[in-house]
């Protein structure tokens, strides 16, 4: 292992210990720590959060953790989430460049930290963003009359919600009258063949640098 590689493993443990840890507050260290590192806060959000979920994750699968320490680590790292964004909006230059986004967490979706990562991403390279949770038909109606989006992203977490996913697609396409591209991420990337087949998005991938450009965002 070299020593970038050991530099940001030791990140990604301290960030899992902070978030499940007992002590309040100590996500804020991070900050200080990455810089110390020479790493900078930016890559919290596309690399460093997702990983510390993923690891999160595997331990409530092992029965590490208990369910109650998870759920109080993944709102910690969405607390962490929201301060970064606040610094790196803080901290920005530039500006949106008219394109703009809606990102959709479906009804039903427990799970929104990835959508937050996408939103914050999209953000900082210069695309507006709308997020819309559990949207119905006539949320989506209201918006669509008056707001004209470039594109939409929907989070799926597993092919259970894949029919739900579909229906949002096809209303998506309905109301815009078939204009609007939509791509969708989540762990529902695993069956990428599948989702594309029975949901009619244009496409599937976590990839975000992809979406932005088969989608011309930016």
């Amino acid at each position: 292992m070299n020593g970038v590689a050991e530099l940001q493993t030791v990140l990604v443990n301290r960030m899992v210990e902070l978030a499940t840890g007992p002590e309040l507050g100590a996500m804020d260290l991070l900050f200080d720590e990455f810089r110390a590192a020479h790493v900078p806060v930016e890559e919290m959000a596309p690399h460093y959060i997702p990983e510390a979920a993923r690891q999160i994750g595997a331990a409530w699968d092992s029965d590490r953790i208990g369910f109650a320490q998870v759920t109080i680590a993944i709102s910690r790292l969405q607390e962490l989430l929201h301060a970064l964004q606040t610094r790196v909006t803080a901290d920005s230059v530039g500006c949106a460049n008219g394109a703009t986004v809606l990102v959709v967490v479906p009804p039903g979706e427990q799970h929104t930290l990835g959508a937050l990562i996408v939103a914050m991403e999209l953000r900082r390279r210069g695309v507006s963003v709308r997020m819309l949770f559990a949207p119905g038909l006539s949320d989506l109606s209201r918006l669509m009359a008056t707001t004209r989006f470039d594109a939409a992203l929907i989070t799926v977490g597993s092919m259970d919600r894949v029919e739900i996913c579909a229906k949002l697609v096809k209303t998506l396409s309905s109301l815009t009258k078939g204009r609007m591209r939509v791509a969708i991420g989540g762990a529902i990337v695993s069956q990428r063949a599948e989702a594309l087949a029975r949901t009619g998005a244009d496409l599937v991938t976590n990839d975000l640098s992809l979406v932005i450009s088969e989608f011309s965002l930016v």
